[in-house]
Formats: structure tokens, C-alpha cells, sequence
């Protein structure tokens, strides 16, 4: 009677340890999925949109340019970049315990919980101060300084770093868990589509910005050889 009473208290205490270990596992996966979901909406939704908002071009749309979204900036740029900046915060939040549940953050560290650090610590320094410097310079004599120039390349480069990170944090999560391909697709779709946009309205930008300097020299050019008598 006692040894059975033994077998059912080991069995018991069996079971409940597996349980345990099977809802700290289950936590854990929650965990992961909410960093890889909040983190690949920042990287590959948000701060896309964020950098897409600048070069939209409102002023030539009829039914917007004369609505609240012609100040770009207060109106599209600041909002969707806090939304971004206060999810980025809570996903790598995630990702550093994450980190030290499965030892990421010890040696020998993987590339992912690097770059990831070194991109969301760039964004939460430099970003909000070159930001700020920019928008006083821009109070003051209304036009662009260092700080602007500054605060694009930064932002772009943190971007194009967050984007890469995250195919690095599905190959680290795919050596003990199964990622599926539905996963991948989903995430390159979506990132060339904003890649792709993005880039389009920067060049559409750039391309705009020097027509009318082009347009300028070729009537000083056409007026000097006017003037100037022929050899």
C-alpha cells in the first residue's frame, strides 16, 4: 500500500513538472510569435510608411491638398513614427528576455540579437534628437540643416538593417521551431511592395526637386548664347 501510494505521488509529481515544462514552453512561443509579429510590422509596415509619408506628393492630389495632410510631417510622419517608436520599444523588450530564456545573449552571440540592439538603440538616441534640431532649425529660417540630412540617412540605414534583421530572426527561430513558408512569403511580399514604393517616390522626389533647376540653367544657357556675340 505504501509503495503504491509512492508510484501514484512519483507519477503525480511527474506529470506536473512535464506540465509545467509544456507551459513554459507554450509561454515562451507566445513570447517569440508577439516579438516576431511587433517587430516585422515596425521594420516592414511602419517605418516604411514612416520614410513613404515624406515624399508623398499631396500638394498635386485635388482632394488632399487643400485637407490637414498637406503639413506632411505633423499630420502623417510624427504619428505613425510614435505608434512605431512605442511598439519597437515593447517588441525589444520581448526579444531581450527572450535572448536570455534561450541564451542568445551569451557567447557565443548571434548576429539577430546584435543588429537588433544596435538598430533600436540608433533609432531611440539619434533619431528623436535629429528630429528635434532639425524641426527648431526649421522654426527659425525655414529650411534644412545638417540635422535633417542626418535624420534621413540614419533612418534610412536603421530601416534597411531592421528589414535584414528580420530574415536573420527567422533563420536564428528556425533552428528549434518550424517556420513555415506561408511566413516567409508573406513578410518578402510585403517588404518589396514598401521597398518598392518607397524607392519609387524617393527617385519620383528627386527627380521632381531637379527639374525645375535643369529647366533654370538651360534658359540662362539659351539666353548667354543669345547675348554673346558668335566668334
Amino acid at each position: 500500500m505504501i509503495f503504491g501510494q509512492e508510484a501514484h505521488d512519483q507519477r503525480n509529481a511527474r506529470d506536473v513538472y512535464q506540465k509545467r515544462d509544456y507551459d513554459s514552453y507554450k509561454i515562451l512561443n507566445r513570447k517569440r510569435n508577439a516579438h516576431a509579429c511587433i517587430m516585422s510590422i515596425v521594420f516592414i509596415v511602419l517605418y516604411p510608411l514612416v520614410a513613404i509619408s515624406i515624399h508623398l506628393p499631396i500638394e498635386r492630389i485635388p482632394y488632399l491638398k487643400n485637407t490637414y495632410l498637406r503639413d506632411k510631417v505633423p499630420a502623417i510622419h510624427v504619428p505613425i513614427q510614435v505608434i512605431g517608436f512605442v511598439m519597437m520599444v515593447g517588441g525589444m523588450a520581448l526579444g531581450i528576455r527572450i535572448g536570455h530564456d534561450l541564451g542568445y545573449l551569451q557567447h557565443p552571440v548571434h548576429a539577430h540579437p546584435v543588429i537588433g540592439l544596435l538598430v533600436v538603440c540608433t533609432i531611440i538616441v539619434f533619431q528623436p534628437i535629429m528630429g528635434l534640431l532639425q524641426h527648431r532649425h526649421f522654426k527659425k529660417t525655414g529650411g534644412k540643416s545638417i540635422f535633417a540630412y542626418l535624420h534621413r540617412w540614419i533612418g534610412r540605414c536603421a530601416i534597411v538593417l531592421g528589414m535584414i534583421n528580420t530574415g536573420l530572426g527567422f533563420q536564428l527561430a528556425s533552428h528549434d521551431i518550424i517556420v513555415h513558408t506561408r511566413t516567409y512569403v508573406r513578410e518578402y511580399v510585403l517588404l518589396g511592395f514598401f521597398v518598392s514604393v518607397w524607392f519609387s517616390l524617393v527617385v519620383y522626389d528627386e527627380f521632381r526637386a531637379r527639374r525645375p533647376n535643369a529647366v533654370t540653367d538651360e534658359g540662362k544657357r539659351g539666353a548667354l548664347d543669345e547675348t554673346t556675340p558668335a566668334p
